[in-house]
């Protein structure tokens, strides 16, 4: 019986410490000016966004301009082709604007100007153009995997310094609860 007690106690401290610790490590993240779930979401979001990005610039891009087939020298059918191109561009331009959203740079100027171009390209059936705006939102691209890369590095080492930290406080708090590690009481 004293030794079933005395398992329950060692549990009642591991459990009471490793509560104290979380709570102990979330508010010191809110004094920090961190939220630790939001941090987590955007780690998350970051990764989907990265890897959809990765996908296009690793033969993504290719297979789109490829399913729509050659580029046909009629204008009606030319026009129509450039319509389907530019709503590709469209949509991988999308993506980069993901990317300055979860950031909270979007400028909605850019995007409208970008647009107008395309538009313009598309009502003069100019293909050559349209293929180095494809050019243009590679590097764009480019530029935003860079950008969430790093940003999601910084966000992970940040929540595994916390997880350690956790770690340091909850060891520290087991060790005053249970008092008898530390310092040894007289027997």
């Amino acid at each position: 019986m004293v030794l079933v007690k005395r398992e329950l106690f060692v549990l009642i401290r591991i459990l009471t410490s490793c509560l104290t610790a979380a709570v102990m490590i979330f508010f010191i993240a809110s004094l920090a000016g961190e939220d630790l779930f939001e941090n987590s979401d955007e780690i998350t979001k970051t990764e989907v966004l990265l890897s959809s990005i990765n996908y296009e610039l690793n033969g993504g891009i290719q297979k789109r301009v490829a399913q729509l087939g050659e580029v046909p020298e009629k204008n009606p059918f030319r026009k129509f082709y450039c319509v389907e191109l530019a709503k590709e561009i469209h949509d991988l331009s999308h993506l980069t604007e993901k990317q300055r959203m979860l950031f909270e740079t979007y400028n909605v100027r850019s995007f409208e100007v970008q647009l107008r171009r395309m538009m313009d390209y598309t009502q003069n059936s100019d293909v050559k153009r349209l293929m180095e705006e494809i050019e243009i939102v590679k590097r764009e691209l480019k530029n935003s995997s860079n950008l969430i890369e790093k940003k999601r590095s910084k966000l992970i080492r940040q929540r595994n310094a916390y997880i350690v930290f956790f770690a340091i406080v909850w060891g520290l708090l087991y060790l005053y609860y249970s008092r008898g590690i530390i310092l040894k009481k007289g027997r």
